[in-house]
């Protein structure tokens, strides 16, 4: 339109040109000739603004072609499943369905990303189902503590489908993609050592905190969604150009990816609820990614320091704990969150306080951390029975789970739980204390079954199902002969202190000391790093 519009503006001054060329010797004549000018200027503002009403037009009637479609019907299946047929009917029914913070359309758009999601990226969204399982439980958990819907989970899914270290083209990182002055503004920090927008714990607290203060501006969760998306400002400016405060209608005057961002996570909501309707299969973490918790170290410790105190192995402390740089958590006077599979969390506060002399951790809840055994066994099944109809996720919250691990666990596809339904609960062997005696189940009424990890050969003695686990009693390992133990060792530079050696290494200063038994060291000394 305006490339148009500066066109015939063109034109018309050229042709006054002529005029006057034409009326040169006219001089006599100045009225009649700004008479003409005028004529021909107004003419010009008469078709540029009706140029602009008709572009204006075409651009609504393109954009409610998105928001009301025609009624299709569509085979929607994963890559090798079997077919599924689904109309806007039935789109719209299931939206109907859930419960969200804002108004579920079934719109072309909406129905594009489905479509994406199911056909063209079954893998990565299987993956993305799979990560649910560790992420959800604490958004949710996160969401309460701000007072905002937890169904703003699924955003996470829209903005980088569950990966952590997702990284834009514009520069946004993270789970929650904040780019680098929005997550300043939330507290979160980039430097060499730490990325706070890859950290979970932190970035989710920050996107909690952001998204609170979105709707507080808006009171609308849709325009604070399209906000978090594209900013506060053309936010405002569309709904001063609409004269509507409905991001529908609002929507065609917004950035081209702001306009499909609420039909984004729409799309996402549907699929992580009605996801096992189109043939796809989550790929699920083992349950030391699932039942997690952090705690906040203001030590500096390596990853491999944090393995060896809780018996965890090295990759799934680096898998829980994107945010550090160099598999390295340096000592801050603010703390650094650092998650840990659940059931170790007694082990890893005993580790804390062994290498900490300025302050005393402590676990948040001594209840929560007591099971019938000590020792760093894996995980036993409980029963629980609801006594009412009720929604899977505020049934699983009073548990102190999250609704999508008791779906997973249960297969269920419904969201909600019945009256005397057998619920299946996979409950830690909490580990006190990291030795080489284990002890992989604990003894009780109920007949404990640990759940394999992925590289375990299921046992499908039953029906041809996969079954959680293989022992049935508690099992003792007996430890092997102690061989010499075998160090890695590094000799000192010159000028070179024990904070420069233990981030040479990653590890900590308090690890080198208690390791050699010194406070200092001197140049040319040979100093244990870490066992092998």
């Amino acid at each position: 339109m305006e490339f148009r519009g500066s066109a015939l503006i063109r034109r018309l001054f050229f042709q006054r040109n002529l005029f006057r060329n034409a009326n040169r010797k006219e001089v006599e004549q100045p009225m009649q000739l700004n008479k003409t000018v005028s004529y021909w200027l107004a003419l010009a503002l008469i078709l540029l603004t009706n140029a602009a009403l008709i572009a204006q037009k075409e651009d609504v009637q393109q954009l409610s072609d998105l928001e009301d479609p025609i009624d299709t019907t569509d085979i929607l299946v994963a890559k090798g499943g079997t077919s599924v047929v689904i109309t806007d009917e039935l789109l719209r029914s299931r939206l109907g369905e859930l419960s969200s913070c804002l108004e579920l359309r079934a719109t072309a758009v909406v129905k594009g990303y489905i479509k994406t999601y199911v056909q063209a990226q079954t893998t990565k969204s299987q993956n993305m189902l799979g990560k649910r399982l560790t992420y959800f439980p604490l958004y949710e958990a996160k969401m309460r503590e701000y007072g905002v819907p937890e169904d703003l989970k699924f955003l996470s899914v829209v903005e980088s489908a569950l990966n952590p270290k997702a990284v834009s083209r514009v520069g946004a990182t993270g789970l929650w993609q904040f780019m680098p002055s929005t997550g300043s503004e939330y507290g979160l920090k980039t430097n060499s050592a730490v990325e706070d927008r890859s950290n979970p714990v932190k970035s989710t607290d920050a996107a909690a905190r952001h998204l609170r203060d979105l709707y507080k501006q808006f009171d609308d969760w849709a325009l604070a969604l399209a906000a978090y998306n594209s900013g506060a400002g053309r936010v405002n400016a569309a709904i001063r150009r609409a004269g509507s405060r409905n991001f529908w209608s609002i929507q065609r005057f917004l950035p081209a990816e702001t306009r499909n961002y609420v039909p984004a996570f729409i799309a996402a909501t549907y699929i992580c609820n009605y996801f096992q309707l189109h043939g796809l299969t989550p790929n699920e973490p083992d349950l030391d990614l699932q039942l997690t918790d952090f705690v906040n170290v203001y030590e500096g410790i390596s990853f491999r320091d944090i393995a060896d105190a809780t018996g965890i192995s090295y990759e799934i402390i680096k898998e829980l704990n994107p945010g550090f740089k160099r598999d390295y958590v340096p000592p801050t006077t603010e703390g650094h969150y650092v998650i840990v599979p659940q059931r170790v969390m007694p082990a890893f506060i005993r580790y804390l306080n062994s290498v900490s002399s300025a302050r005393k951790y402590k676990l948040e809840s001594i209840e929560k951390y007591t099971s019938a055994d000590n020792g760093d066994g894996r995980y036993w099944i409980s029963k629980a029975k609801p006594q009412e109809v009720e929604h899977v996720d505020q049934f699983a919250a009073r548990l102190g789970l999250s609704g999508v691990q008791i779906k997973s666990w249960n297969d269920m596809e419904s969201n909600f739980v019945q009256p005397g339904q057998m619920i299946k609960l996979y409950r830690p062997v909490y580990v006190q204390k990291h030795s080489g005696l284990r002890i992989e189940v604990p003894s009780g009424s109920t007949a404990p079954v640990a759940k394999p990890a992925s590289n375990t050969k299921p046992n499908t003695s039953s029906g041809g199902k996969p079954k959680p686990g293989g022992q049935s009693a508690a099992v003792l390992k007996e430890e092997q002969p102690v061989a010499p133990k075998q160090y890695q060792y590094h000799t000192v530079r010159r000028n070179e202190s024990l904070e420069d050696i233990a981030r040479l290494y990653a590890t900590s200063v308090e690890s080198l000391r208690k390791l050699n038994n010194l406070d200092q060291v001197r140049f040319g000394s040979r100093l244990k790093i870490r066992e092998y």
